[in-house]
């Protein structure tokens, strides 16, 4: 019964996130999707074709920075409705911290902006939102995934929401007291609300009472301790103020919760400096270069990469050349999430003949990720192509204690793994791989060969 429930819920949240969307485009809405992943654009179109909106008119895709912030331009302030933006966290070589700063810059919240990337570790997605992203998505994300991001991200037409926006407006129109007036109508719908406490807090900071400034800021700092909205507030009303003891002391917990802006860390070392703390502002500035460094190694990287895609299969000598060079760029930076660039490195070892110069490839990738099974197979497909079948199989079976299932990802690894059982005169285990292999391809013709020549 529970389980039913829970279902019957879930299809109902599900009516009702199509229901904003479709009432959202209706009302004059348009999405934008910034990427060089065609299959996500098309996943975004057939999301909305699914809704039955009208694409062609709705929808809008690019796979560059500066033609999304052109369009953005021409259409953010005329739309009745706020503009969404899917926007790549990489296209090519460069990234979308600037676009992002850039948008909601000029356009606050007459856009919706979604960050979308395949990983993302925890202190991009908190940068990201720091300068200015609404929301994120790490692919692959399904159609229903989409409909919910972009509901949430125009925000249903509920009471407390029309409240908050009233608010705002009308401290940007320096209407103070009617701001606070109607803030504390949506205190009585939401007594701690986040947004209502910085609200009350801009009111409280443009009529000059620093005070009531810092307590409304503080209470939205507590209504979220992940959220930085509130201490990237507090820090600006310290500037005003003067209060520099307590500026520091926010920026450095900001700092704590978003370690990659090298902008922060650049104010909090030169806050030091001037404090005659030399040592402590040496320390951050050193961080800020290192941070610096990484987006910097990442983007030469991704661009090296980009590079060695294009070139493809044409020379795989220069391809070969342009990916050491990428892994080369990122140095230290080097993590899990670049395993890829040593599995593309070690195919066009292999595809050259070049298998001992592949395990080596593959040995360094292992010293990133000692207990990753794709790495430990991949080691042993090297040295099977150098018919050091013994070797091979003992990689295998160390990648097969790690991931058991290893086997059952494509019928080719099964075929491997059979073929050094094979050359090294395990039979049995050899067609029991085969098996799987034959299992996953019915059709897989040299399998099916090298089973019947045990079988004589």
């Amino acid at each position: 019964m529970s389980n039913n429930l829970a279902r019957v819920k879930a299809e109902q949240a599900a009516k009702r996130y199509e229901r904003i969307v479709l009432d959202y485009f209706a009302e004059g809405g348009m999405a934008v999707a910034a990427t060089d992943d065609e299959s996500f654009s098309r996943l975004v179109k057939f999301t909305l074709g699914g809704l039955r909106v009208d694409v062609k008119a709705a929808f809008r895709e690019t796979a560059d920075y500066d033609e999304l912030v052109a369009f953005a331009n021409k259409v953010a302030q005329r739309l009745t409705a706020p503009l969404v933006l899917f926007i790549e966290r990489r296209i090519r070589k460069a990234t979308c911290i600037k676009p992002v700063k850039v948008l909601k810059t000029f356009y606050g919240d007459r856009v919706r902006l979604i960050v979308v990337g395949t990983e993302m570790s925890r202190d991009e997605l908190v940068l990201t939102h720091e300068i200015g992203a609404d929301s994120s998505i790490v692919k692959p994300i399904s159609a229903n995934a989409i409909i919910e991001k972009i509901a949430f991200a125009v925000r249903p037409n509920n009471q407390l929401g029309v409240l908050l926006d009233r608010a705002a407006e009308l401290i940007a129109a320096g209407d103070l007291e009617q701001a606070e007036r109607v803030t504390a109508k949506a205190f009585e719908i939401k007594p701690d609300s986040l947004k209502g406490h910085l609200l009350m807090g801009d009111a409280a900071r443009k009529r000059g009472d620093f005070a009531a400034a810092e307590k409304h800021y503080v209470a939205a700092a507590k209504a979220e301790k992940l959220f930085i909205e509130p201490l990237k507030r507090l820090v600006d009303l310290c500037r005003e103020s003067g209060e520099f003891d307590r500026r520091l002391a926010y920026l450095t917990r900001l700092d704590t919760l978003s370690p990659l802006n090298f902008e922060r860390k650049v104010e909090i070392g030169g806050l030091h400096l001037s404090k005659g703390d030399t040592d402590t502002a040496k320390t951050y500035f050193e961080e800020a270069r290192r941070v610096v460094t990484r987006v910097a190694s990442d983007m030469v990287s991704d661009s090296l990469m980009e590079i060695a895609r294009a070139i493809g299969e044409k020379d795989q000598a220069m391809a070969l050349r342009f990916v050491t060079e990428a892994i080369e760029a990122k140095g230290e930076a080097l993590g899990q999430a670049d395993l890829w660039m040593f599995n593309d490195r070690g195919i066009l070892l292999r595809r050259q003949g070049l298998w001992a110069q592949a395990v080596d490839n593959y040995r360094k990738a292992l010293e990133i990720a000692p207990d990753d099974a794709g790495i430990l197979y991949n080691i042993g497909v090297a040295h099977a192509e150098g018919k050091q079948f013994d070797i091979a199989l003992r990689h295998f079976e160390r990648a097969l204690a790690v991931d058991p299932n290893l086997a059952r990802q494509a019928p080719s690894v099964a075929y491997n793994i059979a073929t050094a059982h094979h050359r090294c005169r395990n039979l049995g285990e050899a067609r029991a791989f085969l098996g799987i292999a034959l299992e996953l391809d019915p059709g897989y013709e040299a399998a099916r060969r090298m089973l019947d020549y045990l079988a004589e």
